[in-house]
Order: C-alpha cells, then sequence, then structure tokens
C-alpha cells in the first residue's frame, strides 16, 4: 500500500511526510517551552497574595504539570462545571479560548491608569432644581389647623374644587384601580415565626387557592422574608400555582426586599443589603425582578430609599406616613404624584437628568387600612370592610353591610363618591384603593367576603357605565403608575424628606414619631456590629473563596462551601432587623431579644467565617486550620463584648510574669476598608512590661501603657480607662491582671498585618501612662481575689498622683482642650495654627441632661416632654454624689474620665501621632439606666453648647408681614445625614417644640457659621436636633414606663449597658463665603468622611494561637489590593459573593462590587490635617486595582441590587480603570472569576 502511495504521487506524500514531522516538532516545542498562564504572584515582602500551600508558581515540574492539567480540562469539563454536576456545552473550547483572551485583555487594561471621565478632585455640588423644596415649605405650614379636631383635612375648599371638577367636561373618566393587599410585619407583638406560623404562611396559601378560583382578583407581596419561609415549605403544586399568578400579572411583587425597611435608623449598607437579597432570591426562584416600590408603614420617609429604587430600574414608589400638613399640602396642590429627586447634582448637570430620580405617589389619607384610605371620610370607608369573622368585634364588622341586588346601587354610589373625591387630589383622576391592613387575608373567610362583595359593586358600576362614567377594577400599583403615566405629561419634581413624621388621627392634636430614632440604642448598636462584621466577612470570603478555587485547595473549598449558609443566614438576620419594628426598637420586648439573638448568633458566625478566610490567605507554605481568635469574647448578647488579653509564649492560664523574657505571641490587624488608615489599636496584655513590632520586624517607637480600672467587681472591666459596674461605684482601683497596650498602627488598605508582641524588661517604662486621681489608691490590692506575689510587684508600674486643683487641661500640637474642675466635663477648644500659636478659645461645652417624658404621649415611637414641669430638662447626674475623675497623660494619649456612679462613664480623649487623628476629640460615653424604676421617664441627651452662629439666612425665615422687623426668631440650622448617604439641611421651626425638631441620624451631623464647623460623628443610630443657636446634642437612651398608644402596648424599661463612640471635629470653612446662587448642597470635609468610616468599621484584631508544631508560616502583611487602594472618596460597600442560581446554598463564582463616591467638601478642612499619608487625591479614577492574585473573566455593570440591565445601559468592562463614579454616586458591578489556573 506504501508502495502504491508513493508510486502514484511522491509529491503528494512527502508534503504529508513533512507536515507530519512539522505537527510533531511544534508539538514538542510547545510541550517543553509554552508560556506559564499562572498569574504571576509577588513575595510576601511586597505584601501580596501568594498561592497556598502546596502549590507553585512560576517555572518548574509544578509549574509543567498545571499546564498540563489545564490543557487536559480543555478535553472534558471545567473544574467549576465539574463540582455542580453540569454537562459542558460544546462550545466549551470557545469559550476557554475567549476566557485566555478575557484574561490577557484584563492584563493589558491593567496598567490604564488615567480615566477621563472622572471628573475634577475637588468640585463643587450644587442643589438640584425642583419645583418643592421640603425644607422651604415645611416651614411655611399651619401646624395647628382648624380642622386638626376633626382630623380630617377636606374642608368647604375641597368639597368646592371637587364640585367644578364633575362639571368640567375636559378632565378626563374616573379611573378606580383596587389593590388588595396584606402588610406583614416580620416581627411586632409576636416575633418573626411566630407570625409565619399564625398568620403569613395562611395568607399565602389562601392567595394560591383562591385566586385560582377568583381569576380577575390582583394581589401585592412585599415582605420577601416571609415569602422565602413559605416557598421553602409549599408544595411543588403550591410553587408552581404561585409562579403562574406571578407570570400572569395578578400577584406583584413589590419593592421585593427582605422587608419592608425603616428609613431613619437603617445605614445604606443593610438598607441595599436587604434589598439584594430579596431581589436575588426572587430572580433565582421566581425570575422576577420588582418594578414598584411599596413603602406604607415606616414612620417617615426617607430620600434614600427612592434613590435606591431608581438605581435597581424601578417604575415608581407609593409612600404613606408623612406628617399631616404635608398630606393638606399635596392634596391642596394636586401634586400628590411627584419626581422624587436627589438632592445634589453636579453644575455639568442639567436639571432633570440626574441618576435616582423616582416617580412617588403619596398616599392622601392617614393610614392604609380600608378605614383610613378609601376616601377622605373614615366613617363612611367603614361600611366597605367587609371582614366578618365569628368571636371578632371590630368597628368595621359593625357597621359594614354585605352587597346584595337590594343595595348595590346605594352602596356603590356612596362609595364611588369617595373613590371620586380621592382622584379629584390629582390631575389625572386615577384612584389607587389599597383594600386590606396588618396580616389580613389570614381567613379563608375574609377571602371569600372582601372578594365578592368588592366583585358585586365593581360589576354593578361597570354594567352601568354610561351612568357613572367610571372605569374600577382590581389591579396593582404597576397599573395604577401606567395609567397616570398615559394621562399626565409631567409630574412636579421635589428633593428633601419627609421627617419627622406626625399623625392626628389618633387624639386629634400633633403626635411627634422622633422617639423611635433612639429607643433602645443597645439593639441598634448590635445591627450596627453585625453590619461591621459582615461586610468585613463577605469581602474576605469572596477572595478567600477564589482564591482557594483558582489554586484548587479542596480542603479551604469544602469549609467554605459548607459555612456559606451561615452568611447566608447573616444576611437575612441582618435585613431582617431593618424592618421598621425592628431596628426602631418599637417591638415588645420579647420580640426584641429573639432580633437580638439572632443578630449575636450571626455575629459569631461572621467573625468564624473571617478567622477561616484569614487563614487560607495568611499562611505562606503551610496549611494549619483554627489558629485564629478574635480578641472579643461575646458570651452572651445582653452584655457587651469583652477584650481578652493576649497569652504571650500561648501558655494559656499561666501567670504572664513569671514567662521567659523572650515570650511572644503574633495578632493579626484586618482592615477592611479600601483606603490606608493610621489608627489607634488597644490591646490587652496581661504584664505591662511589653514592646510591639510591625509587620517589618520594626520595634515601634511609640507606644502607650495604660491601666485597666477595677469598680467593685473585678469581672467588670473597663475599657480604655473607663470602667463601669453595678451598683454604686465603690471604689477604683488598677487591675493587676491585665493592662492596655496602645499603638499607632499604619494599615495598608483593604490588608491583613501581622504585629507580635514580646516582653521588654528594659524600655517600658517609658511607654506607661501617668494617672492623676484622688482615692484610686490604697495599700491593699483592689479585689478579694488572691494575687501572686509576682503580679502585686505590678501594682506600683503605674504613677498615680492627686489631680491637681482648678481646671484640667489636656494639649497636644493642634489645640488645648478646658475641662470643668468639678463636673469633668468640656468647657472650651482652643486651636493652634501651623505656627503652635494658640488661637480663640471656641466654647464647646459638653453637657448630659435628660428630657422629662411626658406619660402616655412618649414611648417607644413617640417623643414629647412633659408639659406638667415648669423646666422640660432634668439634671439627671444630681442623684450621683459620688463623682470620679481620672487623667490619663501618656505619650500617644491624654483623656479625662468622669464617672457618675452606675449611670455614666464619660471620657474625652485627644492624641499626639503627628497625624489627621491629632485634629479629632474621641468621645466614648458608657451609659447605664440601672434597674427600674430607677431614672424612669427620662429622655437622656448629650449637648454641645458652643459659639457657632448657625443661624438660618435671613430668606428662609418667617414672613416679614406676619412678624415685622426685630421679631423675627433666630432660627438655627443644622445638617444631618440620611443613612450614612447623604445630608440633609434642619431648619428650627419654632412653631412645633423640640419633638417636632428631632431628626435622625445614622453617621454623623455639623453645624456650622461663616467660619468654622464642627461635626460630630457616631457610630449608630440616634436622634439630634439643634434647638438653640450653638447647640447640637444627641439622644443617647430612652426609658419610659408607659405606652404611647400606637400599638406596641408597653413601655420600654428593658435598657442595658450601652457603650456610643464619637469622633468631635472642628475645621475651618473658606474665607469669604456668601450665600450662592444657585446654592451649594452641603457635605462632610474628606477629613469627616475617613473618621465617619473607621468609626463604623474599625479594625478587626485576631490572636494568633500556634499550638500546633510546626507552627503556621504566616506572611507578615497581606495586600487585599495590590496594586494601591481605592480613591480617597470611593468607599468599598460591599463585595458580596452571589449564590448558585440551582444551588442556592452554595456560592458562586461571581460577586457583586458595590462602590459609592462619597461626597465630600474640598474647601472644609482644619489648617494642620494633611491626608496625603492616608490618601492621595486624583481625579484620575479607580486606576490599576486588582483583588489579591485573582484573575477576572469579567466586569458588567447591573442596577444597583445585581439586575440585569437594559441593552443600551449594559457595559462590559475591560478593567477597574474603566469604572466612572459621579460624586455621590453609587453604583455595583457583577464581577465574575476565572476558575482554577
Amino acid at each position: 500500500m506504501t508502495f502504491k502511495l508513493f508510486r502514484r504521487g511522491s509529491a503528494r506524500c512527502i508534503g504529508l511526510l513533512s507536515a507530519f514531522v512539522t505537527i510533531l516538532l511544534c508539538l514538542y516545542y510547545i510541550s517543553i517551552g509554552q508560556p506559564n498562564t499562572t498569574p504571576i504572584t509577588e513575595t510576601n515582602a511586597s505584601g501580596r497574595v501568594v498561592p497556598p500551600a502546596g502549590f507553585s508558581v512560576g517555572g518548574g515540574a509544578a509549574s509543567h504539570l498545571q499546564q498540563q492539567q489545564q490543557q487536559q480540562q480543555l478535553h472534558v469539563q471545567s473544574y467549576h462545571a465539574a463540582r455542580q454536576k453540569r454537562p459542558v456545552p460544546e462550545q466549551h473550547l470557545h469559550q476557554q479560548q475567549d476566557m485566555e483572551n478575557s484574561i490577557e485583555d484584563f492584563d493589558n487594561a491593567a496598567p490604564q491608569k488615567n480615566n477621563p471621565n472622572w471628573g475634577d478632585k475637588c468640585y463643587v455640588l450644587l442643589q438640584s432644581e425642583t419645583n418643592v423644596t421640603a425644607a422651604e415649605e415645611y416651614s411655611k405650614f399651619d401646624f395647628q389647623p382648624e380642622w386638626i379636631r376633626s382630623k380630617e383635612y377636606w374642608d368647604r375648599g375641597f368639597e368646592e374644587r371637587f364640585e367644578a371638577q364633575k362639571k368640567d367636561k375636559h378632565r378626563p373618566p374616573l379611573k378606580v384601580i383596587v389593590v388588595p393587599h396584606s402588610h406583614n410585619d416580620p416581627g411586632w407583638l409576636k416575633t418573626f415565626t411566630n407570625y409565619f406560623q399564625s398568620d403569613s404562611r395562611q395568607i399565602l396559601n389562601l392567595l394560591v387557592t383562591k385566586m385560582q378560583e377568583y381569576k380577575d382578583m390582583t394581589f401585592i407581596w412585599s415582605e420577601i422574608s416571609f415569602l422565602q419561609l413559605w416557598w421553602d415549605q409549599a408544595h411543588p403544586t403550591k410553587q408552581r400555582a404561585f409562579k403562574r399568578l406571578i407570570n400572569s400579572g395578578r400577584i406583584e411583587i413589590t419593592t421585593g426586599g427582605w422587608v419592608m425597611t425603616d428609613e431613619a435608623n437603617v445605614h445604606i449598607y443593610p438598607m441595599l443589603d436587604q434589598l439584594i437579597e430579596g431581589h436575588q432570591w426572587l430572580r433565582n426562584n421566581l425570575n422576577v425582578t420588582p418594578k414598584v416600590g411599596w413603602s406604607i408603614d415606616p414612620f417617615g420617609h426617607g430620600s434614600t430609599v427612592p434613590y435606591l429604587l431608581s438605581g435597581a430600574n424601578f417604575e415608581g414608589a407609593i409612600i404613606q406616613r408623612i406628617h399631616y400638613a404635608w398630606k393638606q399640602w399635596f392634596a391642596r396642590q394636586q401634586s400628590g404624584d411627584f419626581i422624587w429627586t436627589p438632592y445634589w447634582r453636579m453644575p455639568s448637570t442639567s436639571p432633570g437628568t440626574q441618576h435616582g430620580r423616582l416617580l412617588t405617589h403619596n398616599m392622601p389619607f392617614d393610614i392604609y387600612s380600608i378605614k383610613g384610605s378609601c376616601g377622605p371620610h373614615p366613617f363612611i370607608c367603614l361600611n366597605f370592610d367587609f371582614r366578618k369573622i365569628p368571636g371578632e368585634y371590630t368597628e368595621y364588622s359593625v357597621k359594614a353591610q354585605f352587597i346584595t341586588n337590594d343595595n348595590v346601587e346605594e352602596k356603590a354610589q356612596l362609595l364611588l363618591e369617595q373613590y371620586s373625591r380621592t382622584a379629584s387630589l390629582f390631575p389625572h383622576n386615577v384612584a389607587l384603593i389599597p383594600v386590606g391592613d396588618d396580616f389580613r387575608y389570614n381567613k379563608e373567610r375574609e377571602v371569600d367576603q372582601q372578594y365578592s362583595n368588592y366583585k358585586k359593586l365593581i360589576d354593578h358600576i361597570m354594567a352601568n357605565k354610561r351612568l357613572y362614567n367610571v372605569d374600577i377594577s382590581f389591579g396593582t400599583p404597576s397599573d395604577y403608575f401606567k395609567a397616570i403615566r398615559e394621562r399626565t405629561a409631567q409630574f412636579p419634581s421635589f428633593k428633601g424628606d419627609f421627617f419627622v413624621y406626625s399623625d392626628i388621627f389618633s387624639e386629634g392634636r400633633p403626635a411627634y414619631w422622633s422617639g423611635y430614632f433612639s429607643t433602645r440604642p443597645f439593639y441598634k448598636l448590635m445591627s450596627s456590629e453585625l453590619e461591621h462584621q459582615l461586610r468585613a466577612a463577605e469581602i474576605l470570603f469572596t477572595v478567600a473563596y477564589n482564591t482557594a478555587r483558582q489554586y484548587r485547595h479542596e480542603n479551604a473549598i469544602k469549609i467554605y462551601e459548607k459555612n456559606y449558609e451561615k452568611m447566608i443566614h447573616a444576611r437575612r438576620n441582618l435585613g431582617l432587623f431593618q424592618h421598621h419594628d425592628a431596628i426602631t426598637g418599637t417591638s415588645k420586648a420579647n420580640v426584641m431579644r429573639d432580633y437580638a439573638m439572632r443578630l449575636f448568633e450571626s455575629t459569631q458566625d461572621m467573625v468564624k467565617m473571617q478567622e477561616a478566610c484569614m487563614e487560607l490567605l495568611l499562611q505562606n507554605g503551610s496549611s494549619h486550620h483554627d489558629f485564629l481568635l478574635s480578641e472579643f469574647e461575646r458570651d452572651n448578647f445582653s452584655r457587651l463584648p469583652r477584650k481578652m488579653p493576649i497569652q504571650l509564649g500561648g501558655l494559656s492560664g499561666e501567670a504572664s510574669t513569671t514567662q521567659s523574657k523572650n515570650a511572644d505571641a503574633s495578632f493579626v490587624v484586618y482592615n477592611a476598608l479600601t483606603h490606608k488608615r493610621i489608627e489607634i489599636v488597644t490591646l490587652r496584655v496581661q504584664q505591662p512590661n511589653v514592646k510591639i513590632f510591625n509587620e517589618h520586624g520594626e520595634e515601634l517607637k511609640h507606644i502607650q501603657i495604660n491601666p485597666v480600672w477595677n469598680i467593685t467587681d473585678p469581672n467588670e472591666l473597663g475599657l480604655s480607662g473607663a470602667g463601669t459596674g453595678t451598683g454604686s461605684v465603690g471604689r477604683i482601683r488598677i487591675s493587676t491582671r491585665q493592662y492596655e497596650v496602645m499603638f499607632v498602627a499604619e494599615l495598608e488598605p483593604l490588608s491583613l498585618t501581622t504585629y507580635r508582641v514580646q516582653v521588654d524588661d528594659f524600655n517600658y517604662k517609658r511607654n506607661i501612662a501617668t494617672i492623676y486621681c484622688d482615692d484610686c489608691t490604697d495599700g491593699a490590692t483592689s479585689t478579694s481575689m488572691p494575687e501572686t506575689t509576682a503580679s502585686q510587684a505590678n501594682a506600683p508600674d503605674f504613677e498615680v498622683r492627686a489631680k491637681p486643683a482648678g481646671d484640667i487641661q489636656l494639649e497636644n500640637h493642634n489645640m488645648r482642650l478646658l475641662f470643668d474642675e468639678k463636673s469633668g466635663f468640656l468647657k472650651t477648644i482652643t486651636r493652634k495654627n501651623k505656627q503652635q500659636q494658640l488661637l480663640q478659645p471656641m466654647q464647646s461645652a459638653i453637657r448630659f441632661a435628660a428630657y422629662r417624658s411626658a406619660q402616655f404621649h412618649s414611648g417607644a415611637y413617640l417623643f414629647k416632654t412633659d408639659p406638667e414641669q415648669s423646666e422640660a430638662e432634668k439634671d439627671v447626674l444630681e442623684q450621683y454624689v459620688d463623682v470620679r475623675i481620672i487623667i490619663t497623660s501618656g505619650p500617644i494619649a491624654s483623656d479625662v474620665t468622669v464617672i457618675y456612679g452606675p449611670f455614666l462613664a464619660h471620657t474625652v480623649r485627644i492624641f499626639n501621632t503627628h497625624t489627621h487623628l491629632d485634629a479629632a476629640i474621641y468621645i466614648e460615653n458608657d451609659i447605664d439606666f440601672e434597674p427600674p424604676p430607677k431614672n424612669r421617664e427620662t429622655e437622656l441627651f448629650m449637648r454641645l453648647v458652643t459659639n457657632i452662629d448657625n443661624i438660618a439666612p435671613a430668606p428662609i425665615q418667617r414672613d416679614v408681614l406676619k412678624e415685622p422687623e426685630g421679631t423675627i426668631p433666630e432660627l438655627p440650622v443644622f445638617y444631618s445625614d440620611q443613612n450614612g448617604f447623604q445630608y440633609h439641611e434642619r431648619i428650627k421651626v419654632p412653631a412645633i417644640g423640640i419633638e417636632g425638631n428631632y431628626f435622625p441620624i445614622t453617621s454623623g451631623a455639623f453645624i456650622q457659621d461663616s467660619h468654622v464647623r464642627l461635626s460630630l460623628l457616631t457610630t449608630h443610630a440616634q436622634g439630634a436636633a439643634s434647638y438653640e443657636p450653638g447647640q447640637l446634642e444627641v439622644m443617647l437612651d430612652r426609658r419610659t414606663l408607659y405606652d404611647d398608644y400606637r400599638g406596641m402596648g408597653e413601655g420600654v424599661v428593658d435598657s442595658r449597658m450601652t457603650r456610643h463612640k464619637f469622633w468631635l471635629l472642628v475645621e475651618d470653612m473658606p474665607g469669604g463665603q456668601h450665600v450662592t446662587q444657585p446654592p451649594n448642597y452641603k457635605v462632610p470635609s474628606l477629613h469627616a468622611q475617613q473618621l465617619a468610616n473607621t468609626l463604623r468599621y474599625p479594625p478587626n484584631l485576631y490572636f494568633v494561637e500556634n499550638f500546633d508544631l510546626p507552627p503556621a508560616q504566616l506572611q507578615s502583611l497581606v495586600r487585599l489590593l495590590p496594586r494601591g487602594a481605592l480613591p480617597c472618596d470611593v468607599h468599598l460597600t460591599t463585595l458580596r459573593t452571589l449564590s448558585e442560581p440551582q444551588l442556592q446554598l452554595f456560592p458562586s463564582a461571581s460577586a457583586l462590587l458595590v462602590l459609592h463616591r462619597q461626597g465630600y467638601d474640598c474647601s472644609v478642612r482644619a489648617q494642620q490635617v494633611d491626608l496625603t499619608g492616608v490618601c492621595t487625591l486624583d481625579g484620575s479614577g479607580l486606576g490599576a486595582v486588582q483583588l489579591g492574585a485573582l484573575r477576572l473573566q469579567s466586569i458588567e455593570t447591573t442596577t444597583l441590587t445585581g439586575g440585569a440591565l437594559q441593552d443600551n445601559e449594559r457595559e462590559r468592562l475591560r478593567s477597574f480603570s474603566e469604572i466612572t463614579l459621579q460624586p455621590m454616586e453609587l453604583r455595583t458591578f457583577n464581577l465574575t472569576f476565572r476558575g482554577e489556573l
């Protein structure tokens, strides 16, 4: 055969042989010389992530083997697909090649640093141009109108306009959309689980059953937390039926958040996260994306939720609870449908084109019940709530009559009179009529009653359309927005918010819902703690899990996949607590405890999750587990976390001073922020003679050894020199068992930094703080517990001096603080200029006092001072005669702590670090109301009294014609943050009391005049006010023994000891400031934003416990952003791993990256503050950012909740440098990580 082949055509044969030899040679050279496709990973000297143990990087046999494995995978299936048991498509080879090309694109694009669309590093934000500005209109309202006693604003004027409209032939015909609904609170009078078992499960079961029978019935559902529980337990036939109802549009999912979030106390991260959790669940299980917001029960509405919904591509939103004066104003102006617009815009943005605008509908009447929503007259609306359940006796069950053939005409006319009046409040003549209330349709009888009676009314009206000229049907909110868009060319624009909410329908007099801003701060702090730990764990998990995937670390992958379910639970528990009866503190005490247990367990889980992720990322050449331990012991949700001492040498339980002189221990500090930060880190140790080494092995020259105080009970150890206990103060003594080491840590952006603490027998005394305190020492030890001889020898380490006479003074190179000799509270701040010269002293007095609660009118929801008392305020500290003042002075920090019995421990601290921290003042308050009936009817606040002239400019003052010249009051103005996302101007309204001038803050507030700005930054939600010029106050805690008649049915007496932390910042305003046109939008300085972020997201500290031999080999520094930080004003809100759509308890290779460009004012700054050491301002954008050593397959733009954008809006980016963010903007991107390398 071969002979014949040659004979037939030798040229052809030679060609074939040559091709064959060429192929063999090519394959050989490829096999020995193919370039390594493994991502290059730096050595630990540069701090970049290295592969886990057992995986080689670079050339050599291991690398060659890895390449062969990759080549083999091209012919079978990807590692990830194998794990998910999914078949590999035929085009897999092409996809692999596309992935390689994609990776090359990312590598090539990475060096591109400048984004021409990023904008200037310093910019001016202007106020949006809108038809309506909330603050301007609100200041003109009549808060005691004539109709207040009747509780109905519908007066002769409204009736006359209504009659005129009926004669207007050009007015479109009445269109009515009837929306059955059931408002399901995930916890209030019962726990979340109990409500599900008793009501919500039955409601959903009945909907699925009855709506298949009633073919035109519609319904809406909002709370995905309940829907998820039902779905997991529902029979597949019910699931399929529910899906069909969704797909047909008869059941509409509104908002789609895990809960109907509160809008006053919730921070932007959990607010968005619960929305993402709900939307992702809906997408994975029902393949639906909500388009309409339904927020009918939060107690006042802010402008953050509409911004988020707009970013999720919503078509509109519906709100309910706003001030009764706003209800009347919108009705009078026929402006109840408006475009809610963000308060800010860039100068280059034309009005009406900025992001975040949303069409919003204000329900025109008091409440979402049938009685309060069908029309202006509740006594008539009662006739149309047809629920009649045996054994229930209510005002509607007594009054309502079922519809029959005999009364249908009469009832239809009566109902249409109410519907027509409702629609008359809008130019389009469309009425949205909700039919429902709390936990309605939980009985089969009610579903039948409501549907059949309304069906008879609707059929009668539609059968007599020539008579009534009305189009009425069951529908959904989407139908409403579609109808009004068809009839309306342009809607008015609105900017501002709707705080403070006040109702009048309960008693016929104003009741301001400003108490819940500060109710139960202990639980609000628990929410902030879980928020911090969840965010930190999300970022670590995304990096660690994909690192394990890419380097095929099988054991780590198993651990992460097993623990991912705990992260899902943490997201949902945090989301659940953002419910408007949870974080507000307005549920019964047993329900609050149930929420707290969920928060506590998830916080524990997220700390463990961080430990597991860090162990993978830190190790270099080893593969140990469970060697990291959090510095905090959390043994009970009802108590504050307790700092534990690090064990030198790992000898647990042995007296530390008996250890060898070389005993040491390591600990890791995790910076979860994407900027370099300079932080004061405190570490508990068991002996004072220690020194600290940084990640480079260099001894830190500046550390400080502080005492830990024992107050009566040796187990109740205070923090940072301020301890608290229960009962009387008793003796205050320095602990001889624990000490506090304070040092300045320079933490790289998004990094894990390993420090080492070691015994130092020679130089430690220079670092020991000096204590000034009267009656803080005696000859005996401070406890009844036996001490070792060595421990007693440590007592003299601290030099305790008598407190000097006269006022107390603290000073650093930025300022001098003066404290009152007797009270121990701050009096003045004297700042210094760059030449260290003292400037004019500035009054900055701190005061603690309390408002007396009005019984039955001030409770969990409401705030009102007692009108029976001659003075609204009371001195709560006068009952504590045993006042202790402790002064601590050291090389890094100096502070004054004043202790008023067990009630208050107040610390003010300044630093001497030669960094930006020195320009700020740290404040810490430990508050313990003690068991009731102590401190009953007490609303405790901390007030700053300054000489800042924060008076509103004249044009915003009251009408000069009404108030002659010289009588116009000076109205203080302050700026409160909203949800940690934006700031609003708040001008005192003198016509209402302090209760109506208290506003919610989540991260801070500031007051300013033409020279100075004073900012107060906080860790958690609370109320704030500026009721008098120069004053700024925050509510700390509340105890009211009586219910305020808003449904909870009990007072608030379950106070627990809480720790409140603040930064106080004084900055200079730009010279010659004047009113600009258009006016500027006020935002914090960059320094204030940095401090607010560090306060909310402090560094996490973990001890390294090396019990294993050989010990784990750790990198001293792991940079999760190896190519540099994000820009100064860009905050990483979250990096959230997405669940597998088909296996939702397992993580996928994709994650949502949420970025927020926090607006700041470049012109406001302290004289000596230089932030260039922390972050450099430039206008180049994100630059060459990289997440660890991970390789990306794609970066895609999405909606804020991770949904798909329209084709014309969707972008696939080649690198992070292409990301563009406008100031204040929040954006989400879907990152898909490559499989194993």
